[in-house]
């Protein structure tokens, strides 16, 4: 593989050695988010995603940031990324984009999330602006592309990640819909084509639904360098339980 930058968040390295296992948390109240948090620990993943988007009172951003509060007192030492997803790429709630960036721009100004999500169809100057935000608070930065209809071409898929990259990611993330085997084929075809050459920041490749569900067993020998899998609840179509996953990549997992 192409030799990239190695993500290191707390004791987790992200691009380094084997895959790494996230857990998203999806409650929508905030009882609820700290049981699912308490559970999603015991499963000892290498990743927690709070999933904001779920959250009933995610367009109340004191009320989001107190909750971060609180769900850190659970999950203190587990590297966090934070996402608010776009309706249009899989978000559970509709929120105006700018609501959006500002409720991420009040998260990063907290100091305790170690990764964001930003997606790229957020516009070159959202995504320039909540990266310099996330660096000065030594925060990474995950940019992401997802499509939920269709599997791109793989020329088409290598061209999204080179973007991705292009616009000063510290990790490439791409999650795409397959119609068919050859769907899965195109997706790890241009993985391994970008890891292989041009990549120099950690790779997330995903094909969803149960489909592409070998992607998140063996997206290693394709050089992606984490895998989402369920918790209590799963955030994506295709995602397999933690526990399960965990014993399935000791076979498959290619260090």
């Amino acid at each position: 593989m192409q030799n990239k930058k190695v993500i290191q968040v707390k004791d987790c390295l992200i691009g380094a050695g084997r895959t790494k296992i996230c857990v998203p948390l999806l409650s929508h109240t905030l009882p609820e988010l700290l049981t699912e948090a308490e559970a999603a620990a015991a499963l000892a993943p290498d990743l927690i995603e709070w999933r904001v988007d779920y959250f009933q009172t995610a367009a109340n951003t004191a009320a989001v940031t107190a909750a971060l509060s609180q769900l850190r007192t659970v999950i203190p030492t587990i590297p966090l990324i934070v996402t608010c997803r776009d309706y249009a790429e899989g978000g559970f709630i509709k929120l105006p984009q700018a609501a959006r960036i500002s409720l991420l721009q009040a998260l990063l100004e907290t100091a305790q999330i170690d990764l964001l999500d930003v997606e790229f169809s957020l516009g070159q100057a959202a995504v320039a602006s909540l990266l310099a935000a996330a660096h000065r608070q030594g925060v990474y930065v995950i940019v992401s592309y997802h499509n939920f209809v269709q599997t791109p071409a793989p020329s088409a898929l290598y061209d999204k990640l080179l973007q991705l990259q292009a616009v000063g990611a510290d990790i490439v993330k791409i999650a795409v819909m397959p119609q068919g085997p050859q769907d899965v084929l195109s997706l790890l075809t241009a993985a391994l084509e970008f890891t292989s050459t041009t990549a120099q920041v950690p790779v997330i490749a995903i094909s969803m639904s149960a489909l592409g569900a070998i992607t998140r067993l063996a997206g290693s020998a394709f050089g992606s360098a984490v895998t989402f899998a369920a918790g209590q609840a799963a955030s994506a179509p295709g995602q397999i339980p933690a526990a399960q996953l965990q014993a399935l990549l000791k076979l498959t997992d290619v260090p």
